[in-house]
């Protein structure tokens, strides 16, 4: 009966910075388990914070339990999304339709600093188990995962992580959700700034995202033809080094190049530390250099860009579309053949595993971005 409350459900919920691929997620979950498992998925609002909301509203009253449970019935996909007082939603077929290429997530994403405290964690198990649900599947990147092993630590609900961050910062697994987007809309990016790099004989210097790893920048460097990507896994860099990499473009310059893109991650750390963006550290420094006494180009520009949150929306690609389904599919396999089991969608070697809670670094990985950065620099040599 659709408007009645179901005996057992697996809920769904986004945590964290929004990332590309997230609605495609959130279809091929829901739609799997209609069609294919027969078993009703609930959407969670905000992430953790809608659980926090609910859990403190309930508070464990039993009546207010009651009324919940009539009210997510009586809501059914659409009506419950658009009831904005209404933080889980029995989704269906017609609420995720449409919404495979559109970038963010429909359910909405937080952070809930709550969340941190183990009292308010267990209101929430207690929530989930009184709402008859089996399994909570929790999207997002390293902060959201981390909340995803504590209910599983804490807990005897079935906990799967699905890895989501354009950062691609989780060690575990080849690729995360929003990933390949995000590196095709920093290329989108360059493109467009060589346009103006080129007629104006400019330096460009473009901060992408990436938190501490630098995987971003190197793979749209890679993509893009940029002249040169500055991570934050060599450590700080000081004064003397964005010395060199001025001269490493004016070298260029002198040979015949007509421009530069320089890709620096926003991990990217500078001795002595600066609180500035990093671009405009690396404008600065770049300036002064091109303008010193002597310089052959003293007229050189260096233009700085935060391209900032640009680069978490637009339209999903493909290839995250298809991780999405993936990494659907191993989730709910998991859920029905394996009920004991938490643990973490992963791509490793094309194949999605589930991988437990604090699972090591692939070592792949860390020769995988050397490569990159080694064949980067023989692409760029000018």
């Amino acid at each position: 009966m659709p408007n009645s409350y179901p005996d057992q459900s697996v809920a769904v919920l986004f945590s964290g910075g929004d990332s590309p691929g997230m609605n495609a997620f959130l279809r091929a979950i829901v739609r799997l388990g209609l069609n294919r498992e027969k078993i009703v998925v609930l959407g969670i609002r905000d992430g953790y914070r809608g659980l926090v909301r609910t859990a403190r509203a309930v508070n464990g009253d039993a009546e207010a339990l009651v009324r919940l449970k009539s009210t997510i019935a009586s809501h059914p996909g659409r009506a419950g999304l658009i009831n904005e007082q209404l933080d889980i939603i029995r989704m269906d077929h017609a609420s995720v339709s449409g919404i495979m290429g559109k970038g963010g997530t429909i359910l909405g994403s937080a952070r809930c600093l709550e969340f941190h405290t183990p009292e308010v964690r267990e209101k929430v198990i207690r929530l989930l188990k009184n709402l008859n649900v089996r399994a909570l599947i929790v999207v997002g990147g390293d902060g959201s995962l981390t909340g995803a092993k504590l209910l599983a630590e804490e807990s005897d609900l079935q906990i799967i992580g699905v890895p989501a961050t354009i950062d691609n910062d989780l060690q575990f697994t080849d690729m995360a959700l929003g990933v390949d987007t995000a590196v095709k809309t920093l290329v989108w990016a360059v493109d467009h700034f060589i346009d103006t790099a080129r007629s104006h004989r400019r330096v460009m210097v473009l901060e992408t995202m990436g938190r501490e790893s630098g995987d971003l920048a190197r793979m749209a460097g890679l993509a893009s033809g940029a002249e040169m990507i500055i991570t934050p896994e060599g450590g700080p860099i000081t004064d003397e080094a964005m010395k060199g990499l001025a001269a490493k473009i004016e070298g260029a310059m002198t040979r015949g190049r007509g421009h530069a893109i320089v890709l620096v991650a926003e991990g990217v750390q500078f001795d002595p530390p600066q609180k500035r963006n990093r671009a405009y550290v690396l404008m600065d420094a770049f300036q002064e250099y091109f303008q010193r006494s002597g310089a052959p180009f003293p007229d050189l520009e260096v233009r700085p860009s935060v391209l900032g949150h640009l680069q978490r929306g637009g339209h999903t690609t493909p290839q995250d579309c298809i991780l999405a389904a993936r990494f659907a599919d191993r989730a709910w396999t998991t859920i029905l053949t394996e009920k004991s089991k938490n643990g973490i969608t992963a791509l490793r070697k094309n194949v999605i595993e589930i991988v437990p809670y604090g699972a090591p670094d692939m070592p792949e990985r860390a020769a995988f971005s050397k490569e990159m950065e080694k064949l980067h620099e023989e692409l760029s040599s000018w």
